[in-house]
């Protein structure tokens, strides 16, 4: 099983998303069987950030990759449950 490592940067937020995006979606492409994301780095996250995630995950999801979370801090899991995205987002564990 191969693992690809995915760290998340300090913001998740609509003012740099767009860049992101485009890397975490490069970061998400490989032919690894699961994607271990870091989050230890981030600060701040809004709806942006989690949707921009959410799409990343689900299209993981449907290509039968497995997601890891490593280093969740209570901005990001406190982000998701405001808007509902806990499970949708893995991040109930």
């Amino acid at each position: 099983m191969s693992e690809n490592i995915i760290e998340l940067p300090e913001n998740l937020t609509i003012h740099h998303i767009e860049e992101q995006f485009r890397e975490l979606k490069l970061a998400f492409q490989s032919d690894s069987d699961t994607y271990k994301i870091i989050a230890s780095k981030v600060e701040s996250v809004d709806t942006s950030g989690l949707q921009a995630l959410l799409t990343l995950i689900k299209h993981a999801q449907n290509n039968q990759k497995n997601i890891v979370w490593e280093g969740v801090k209570d901005e990001l899991r406190n982000g998701a449950a405001k808007i509902g995205l806990i499970d949708k987002l893995l991040l109930a564990s």
